[in-house]
């Protein structure tokens, strides 16, 4: 729950800096449309990979096996990364250090990803299908995470392509803000959810 906040607070403070950069030298032309272009955040950076009410299914010991792999891969604190360095006074390297950061967290989904995949396909029906869509939400994300990094390091203020990247950077903050580790969702899906809920690993605070 702490590590959630503290995403959260991150995109809060990263997203203030990329608003307040306009104040130095380029147009917040871009900065109106932003709240309404945010990415839908599904599965590990939000919400559940389906909104169709299902009956929850009662787990096998294979499947209750796969979970407690899969919570043993991700430990709490996985994706948890130091406070970007934000200087109001130095736009420049404010934004260096979100881009930075941007690409940190990047690869930290991307491990997290790795590690999923290490723990095998999922031994229940519509299990595979589940993971999948987990699996290719992290993938976005961290490239959405990447391509706005590159677009800050490589951009000259002031230029259209320059505030391109930093909206493009506000929207993939606000999708990192979302996420939460792949074991929620999964858990929240009915089904591979019960597996989760009897897994020993899956138990521990924070997984």
């Amino acid at each position: 729950m702490r590590a959630a906040m503290a995403r959260r607070a991150i995109a809060g403070l990263v997203l203030a800096a990329l608003a307040a950069a306009p104040l130095a030298g380029c147009s917040g032309d871009d900065e109106g449309k932003e709240g309404t272009t945010a990415a839908a955040a599904p599965t590990a950076t939000g919400a559940a990979a389906s909104t169709k009410a299902e009956p929850r299914r009662t787990a096998t010991k294979a499947a209750v096996a796969w979970a407690g792999r899969v919570c043993r891969a991700i430990p709490p604190g996985i994706t948890d990364s130091p406070l970007p360095k934000i200087n109001a006074r130095d736009v420049a390297a404010s934004e260096r250090a979100i881009a930075a950061y941007m690409t940190g967290m990047a690869k930290r989904l991307d491990t997290v990803r790795a590690r999923l995949q290490q723990a095998g396909s999922p031994p229940m029906a519509d299990g595979r299908a589940v993971l999948d869509a987990t699996l290719k939400d992290l993938e976005a994300t961290g490239r959405q995470l990447r391509d706005a990094a590159s677009g800050l390091r490589t951009g000259r203020p002031g230029t259209p392509a320059f505030r391109t990247a930093q909206a493009d950077a506000g929207k993939a903050m606000r999708r990192l803000g979302g996420y939460r580790p792949p074991t929620r969702a999964l858990r929240a899906s009915p089904a591979i959810g019960d597996a989760f809920t009897r897994a020993a690993p899956c138990k521990k605070p924070g997984v």
